[in-house]
């Protein structure tokens, strides 16, 4: 959804809007196409995804990944005060929380009914 909301955003950009932005460097290199970074611009990678076999330790990880889009979402939401952004920042925000509630359910079954270390 981000990548789409992006790809509107940029769609009809002049190039002096592009600079205006700051997205230049973007634009030289990947002209308006999607191109995943994070706000620096490090490119997307899974290499940072782990998971160890141990469901307490994975859904600890995966609660923690939530809560960090909810609030990457919440900032987002900061930066504009365009009602064509913030509605699907909100939907998305939303979806993190449910997301978070849901692991956690499961964590808190896992750690209910987990059994002797062997």
């Amino acid at each position: 959804m981000i990548s789409t909301m992006i790809y509107q955003l940029l769609k009809d950009a002049t190039v002096e809007e592009i600079k205006a932005a700051g997205l230049d460097s973007h634009y030289a290199e990947h002209n308006l196409a999607l191109y995943p970074t994070d706000a620096n611009g490090v490119p997307f990678t899974v290499a940072y995804f782990a998971t160890t076999g141990d469901p307490l330790a994975d859904l600890s990880e995966d609660m923690a990944a939530e809560q960090k889009a909810r609030a990457v979402y919440e900032n987002l939401i900061d930066l504009t005060d365009d009602p064509d952004v913030i509605g699907p920042l909100l939907w998305l925000r939303q979806r993190e929380v449910v997301h978070f509630n849901r692991f956690k359910e499961l964590y808190d079954f896992y750690k209910e009914n987990k059994k002797e270390p062997r």
